[in-house]
Formats: C-alpha cells, structure tokens, sequence
C-alpha cells in the first residue's frame, strides 16, 4: 500500500479530480442479480457455486436507508478443494454515502469478520470505526477520521454504477479511500474502454470495462476485480472477474429482476 503521506495528497475527492463526472440513478430497492461462480483450476474454468446481488430498502439506527448484500458459495463439488461462503453487506443512504459494513467470510479453513462504522455528526470530518477478526484470534480495531468521502468494496461498487463514463478517456482512474476492515487505504477505478461480453444465458452486451485496482509497496499495480457492466443506466455488472488468494474466479450473470431501467 502507498505510505499515508503520499495517500493524504492523492485522495482527494472524485468531484474535485473529475468535475466531468456526473452520478445519475442506476438502481432500486428490489433489484435482484443472480450469477454463476467459475474457479479456474488448472487452467480450467469449473462451475464452482452461486452469487446473488440484492438490494433493499431497510432502516438503520432508526432512519431510511438502503442495503446491497452480496451472497456467495460454493458448491459441493467445489467444496472438496475450497469451500467459501461469503456475505458481504453495505448500508447507504440515498445519496450514496455508506453508513455501515459487513464482511462475513469462510474461506478454506479461514474464517473472517470485518466490519465498519461511517460516523458523520462532525461536519468537517468522517469518523470510520473499524473491526478485523480471523478465525478465534482477538478482534483489532481501528478508528480513523477522513476529511473526503470514504467507501468499502461494496459501497463503491454501488456508487461506480452511478458513475457517467461516457465522459471519460480510457486509462483515465478515479481514486478512492476503502475501509478494508483493518485500515483505509486507496484503491482505484480505472476506465478500460468499451467491449461485448456474453452472458451465462449467451446473450451478448455492450459493456463497459472498469477495474478496481490497488498499489503494492513497490507502487506494482494489482487488479482486484475488473467488472464488466452494460453500457446504459443500469450498469448492470455481466461478468465480475476476481482474484483470489487461490487463484482467480469469475461471476457471469445468469438472471436479473427489478431493475431500475430497461436493458
């Protein structure tokens, strides 16, 4: 990761960076995306479980709110050489700012809890309140105060498709603070241009590439996820491609319910 000198002057907020960005409505309470899990093993892709991608209407600490939740596992095939069941959980509100997130995670023999707490009574500061614990290990946390807008991986996912790239050069990135559950660091969208990609139902989309991308302490660029997602106002996501600590995964949409526009 970049040392917290250097990240205090490259994180300044996506307006400020990019004021040609517009964030138009991609979705709605009761959108429901189900997907394929591919592991790659061998050099061969496997059907290796299910995803769903739902989000909802609910109610945090007492005030209006929404809640995206991404449920992944394996199957039983696939649980014989790497069993996952993964929850990850984000609570906004409705002008995109995170309140609340969840990582439950079992993968292998390893079991992970993170969790973070978007605190925002100070008005020229975000406090964010962390919690990391694997497996029976004594739980960390961590408290950090922000002056710019911080997200986790599922409330960004959340705001990229708000994001307009129609405005945007490919190779041109955006950078945002994450709270992975252990600390805040930067990680980046990057804009990769325009393809077709095909669906787990073989049908073919206009998309647009987009990775999520951080920096190793020797500043070597590493891909966590390069989405792949329709190019109207849903951006809605037809394959995720993943990298695992494994090897790599793929997530291919195989159905979809409630959305916000026609695709």
């Amino acid at each position: 990761m970049l040392l917290g000198f250097a990240m205090f002057f490259a994180l300044q907020t996506t307006e400020a960076q990019n004021p040609i960005i517009k964030n138009v409505p991609a979705f709605k309470a009761g959108e429901t995306l189900k997907c394929n899990l591919y592991f790659n093993w061998k050099f061969v892709w496997v059907r290796a479980g299910d995803a769903s991608l739902i989000i909802r209407d609910t109610v945090f600490n007492g005030k209006k709110a929404m809640a995206m939740s991404l449920l992944s596992s394996t199957n039983s095939r696939a649980d014989k050489f790497f069993k996952m069941r993964d929850t990850l959980t984000t609570v906004f509100t409705h002008d995109m700012r995170p309140i609340y997130y969840r990582k439950a995670s079992f993968e292998g023999k390893r079991y992970y809890l993170n969790q973070a707490w978007y605190d925002y009574s100070n008005p020229d500061s975000i406090k964010v309140s962390q919690t990391y614990r694997r497996d029976q290990n004594p739980v960390e946390k961590r408290t950090d105060n922000s002056a710019i807008p911080v997200y986790d991986m599922m409330s960004l996912l959340a705001y990229a498709r708000t994001i307009d790239f129609s405005s945007m050069k490919e190779g041109q990135r955006l950078t945002f603070p994450v709270a992975t559950g252990r600390r805040i660091e930067p990680q980046y969208l990057i804009y990769r241009g325009k393809t077709v990609m095909e669906s787990d139902k073989d049908i073919k989309y206009n998309c647009i590439t987009v990775s999520l991308v951080e920096y190793d302490k020797k500043g070597r660029e590493q891909t966590i996820i390069n989405f792949y997602v329709t190019d109207d106002k849903n951006k809605l996501p037809i394959l995720l491609d993943l990298a695992l600590n494994f090897g790599s995964a793929k997530a291919k949409l195989s159905s979809y319910q409630g959305l916000l526009y026609p695709v």
